[in-house]
Order: structure tokens, then C-alpha cells, then sequence
């Protein structure tokens, strides 16, 4: 499964926030819709092997995780009005696709960990995603307007993982899960094309990637050459 985890430092932790105001009374509710909305829509359909947990650390009672999974997904709408109501409705238990718990970062990484998960850090000065072969089962972080703090990302770093680059130009949080959700979705369309082909498309990936750490040096010494003159 593709699994998503939004860090939301401000997110309203109880189910009083207003639907007219979502980046205020929500703490940024607005933005955690449309992370939700990204990571799980598709025209005219739902991603059913993919799931976003949001980590919701604003008041009054943090921390707590909600979990969207889209094979379970029912009668939600992809718009930041109905994606809240509906977090505002998930400790009733109405959606089975819905799940809300008490649940602390730290604590669902070692849960995913436990599962042989493997972890990508979205990060600035991580590795060009243009020079990996992503896994297809593995989980995605990315930090929200305010970016994932520190002791948090230290903790991932005690498992498999992987800092992730998305380039040098700063996107929003739910276009950085756009973003992984192309990049996923091209290298699987690629796949089967290789495995009808008969290529091994993991073999093919491992020589890409040696490939490209060999000539990234190349490329940015080319580079720079180019700015000076």
C-alpha cells in the first residue's frame, strides 16, 4: 500500500472547529483537506491502494492521527468542505475508511516500522527524486506550511529510509503529494511496460541509479561552468 503521513503542527484536535472557517478555528484544516484530497482522488475514482495519516498536534488534545483509506473510503466528496465535516464526524465511527486515534508521531512510525515499512523524508536537501527508483509499498512524509520538526525527523532516521528531493523550487504540501503520486504512477506504467517486454524493471532501475550517481557530479560541474560563464 501507498501510504501518506501529513505532520500537522496546528490542526484542531477536537471536533468543534467551524466549516466556515477551517484555516482559522480548523488550524489550518484547509490545508489538511487538501492533503487528503491529493493523496486519494483520482477522476471519477479513489486511489484504493493508497491511505494518508494526518498527525493533528494543535488544541486542545494532541496528539492524534487521522487515517483516510481509500479502498474503505464511502460517500466523501474531494472538497475541503466535505473532507472536514467528515474528520469532524470520524470519532462517531460512520465511515469505515475514517479512523481516529490517539496516537502520537512517533508512536505510528514504530507501528509502520514494525510492518517493514520503509520511510521517505520529503526534504529540500534530500537525494533528486530523479535519481531513484522509488518503492511502491513504502510511506511518504511530508511536513505542512510550518515543515516537520526536527526531533521528528531524527526519530524516522532510526529506520530504513530515505531523504527524498522533490528540486529547488518550495511547493505546497498537498503538491508535493501530487508530485509523488505522478512520479508512482509513471514508474508503474513503466513496469509493465518493461514486464511485457520481458525486462526486469528492478535490475533496469539499479543500473539507472548507478548510472546517475555516476554523472550527477558531471552534470552539476556542467553546470556551473555554464553559470559563470
Amino acid at each position: 500500500m501507498r501510504e501518506f503521513i501529513l505532520y500537522a503542527r496546528k490542526a484542531a484536535t477536537s471536533n468543534d472547529f467551524s466549516l466556515n472557517d477551517l484555516p482559522g478555528s480548523g488550524g489550518r484544516m484547509d490545508l489538511v483537506a487538501r492533503c487528503i484530497c491529493n493523496a486519494l482522488w483520482i477522476s471519477h475514482d479513489l486511489r484504493r491502494d493508497s491511505c494518508i495519516h494526518v498527525v493533528a498536534c494543535g488544541a486542545p488534545n494532541p496528539p492524534r492521527v487521522i487515517s483516510f483509506y481509500g479502498s474503505l473510503l464511502r460517500a466523501v466528496s474531494p472538497d475541503e468542505r466535505s473532507i472536514a465535516s467528515w474528520i469532524k464526524k470520524a470519532p462517531k465511527g460512520k465511515n469505515p475508511g475514517i479512523r481516529v486515534r490517539k496516537l502520537s508521531f512517533q508512536q505510528l512510525i514504530s507501528e509502520l516500522a514494525s510492518d517493514g515499512k520503509f520511510f521517505y523524508i520529503i526534504h529540500e536537501k534530500g537525494r533528486d527524486i530523479s535519481e531513484l527508483y522509488l518503492k511502491e509499498d513504502a510511506v511518504f512524509i511530508v511536513g505542512d506550511h510550518l515543515g516537520l520538526p526536527l526531533k521528528e525527523e531524527k526519530f524516522v532516521t532510526r529506520f530504513p529510509h530515505e531523504k527524498l528531493s522533490l528540486g529547488s523550487t518550495s511547493y505546497l504540501a498537498s503538491q508535493c503529494i501530487t508530485i509523488l503520486n505522478y512520479e508512482l504512477d509513471r514508474q508503474r506504467m513503466g513496469k509493465r511496460v518493461m514486464l511485457r517486454s520481458g525486462f526486469e524493471p528492478e535490475s533496469l532501475a539499479r543500473k539507472a541509479e548507478m548510472i546517475g550517481r555516476a554523472t550527477l557530479p558531471e552534470r552539476r560541474a556542467k553546470k556551473e561552468k555554464t553559470k559563470q560563464s
